[in-house]
């Protein structure tokens, strides 16, 4: 095993510098040996925060740094799947961030080439190891619900919160608006609460504020899921509220439970009863301890040779979801899912 697994971070954005910086800061099993970033300026601040030895304005000379084993991509949407696939053929290992690729073909592109050079594919799937959405998890896979029929789900930012601008307005580095990068989000917990399950068939659509805008920036869209499950999904960049707002609520013929916060409730002797367990205490902010556990995951399969409990092919199904949202946005059709 090796000492520290070294690696490399191209992005150097708010998710670079609130999460996997500050992760891999203090972990005693990795460190940062190189970033990447096209902002001079970032590069030097960052590099002398964390005292990295590298740093380059160029991915090419990143990938091609031998001393790197690992890459991390916090880049633009578009750019996730060539630089990944950019990283494997160096023989580095890949956790990229979210949504993986912005088509399916991309995404079984990356997955091949993973699997040819025998190296990780991980993406920052990180909403499912959430411990309030693995609590709900454990209640669904116990059969404390019964059989689920009904699932909503939402993550609604307000306009004094969120603007659409820079990368994220732009159609080409984007890729899509707010249901690729928003709903993707979704997408994570919704697949690994309602799986293992199929999504047949999508009716979606979305709208501008101002049509100047490049991409949708709210979205809307109804999902058919195989043992006639149906799934509701709402994402918005800039809505006329106050405050940001997500949720997840599943309902089921025995129980119902609820997301932000945990909330279970199950029928028994005729009667609803709250069944909602204590969540850990002292652990407040889920997102950050869910990257934490990413991280630490990824760096153990590299260095232990652990099984990691996400693979490619989840992020597969995403952008199949995400591809044929934005086929019925354009036709106003309901759109078969491809589920490979």
């Amino acid at each position: 095993m090796k000492e520290k697994v070294r690696i490399g971070i191209v992005g150097c954005g708010v998710q670079t510098q609130l999460l996997y910086l500050p992760i891999l800061k203090r972990s005693k099993t990795a460190e940062v040996v190189a970033i990447c970033d096209t902002d001079v300026r970032k590069l030097d601040s960052l590099t002398s925060r964390y005292n990295i030895k590298r740093h380059y304005i160029n991915f090419e000379d990143l990938h091609a740094d031998e001393e790197i084993d690992a890459v991390i991509i916090a880049t633009p949407n578009y750019l996730h799947i060539p630089m990944a696939m950019g990283a494997l053929e160096y023989d580095k290992h890949v956790l990229v961030e979210t949504p993986m690729a912005i088509t399916a073909e991309e995404a079984e592109s990356a997955i091949e080439l993973a699997a040819k050079k025998k190296k990780i594919l991980l993406p920052a799937l990180a909403q499912r190891l959430r411990t309030d959405v693995q609590m709900i998890k454990n209640f669904i896979d116990g059969g404390e619900l019964g059989s689920i029929y009904y699932s909503k789900a939402g993550w609604l930012r307000g306009r004094t919160e969120w603007a659409v601008t820079g990368w994220w307005a732009e159609r080409l580095r984007a890729g899509g608006g707010v249901f690729l990068s928003l709903g993707s989000q979704i997408l994570d917990i919704a697949f690994w609460l309602l799986g293992p399950i199929k999504p047949l068939s999508i009716v979606g659509t979305g709208y501008k504020k101002n049509e100047r805008n490049q991409v949708e920036d709210s979205a809307f869209a109804l999902i058919r899921l195989e043992k006639n499950q149906t799934f509701t999904i709402e994402v918005g960049y800039s809505m006329l509220q106050e405050r940001e707002f997500t949720y997840f609520n599943i309902f089921g013929h025995k129980g119902a439970a609820l997301l932000n916060p945990v909330q279970i409730h199950r029928e028994m002797h005729g009667h609803l009863v709250n069944v909602t367990p204590a969540l850990p205490v002292g652990q407040k902010d889920y997102q950050k301890a869910s990257f934490q556990l990413l991280v630490d995951l990824f760096i153990d399969s590299i260095s232990k040779e652990t099984k990691l409990p996400i693979s490619g092919k989840d992020g597969l199904a995403i952008s199949e979801v995400t591809e044929a949202f934005y086929k019925s946005y354009a036709s106003q059709k309901e759109v078969a899912i491809k589920s490979s």
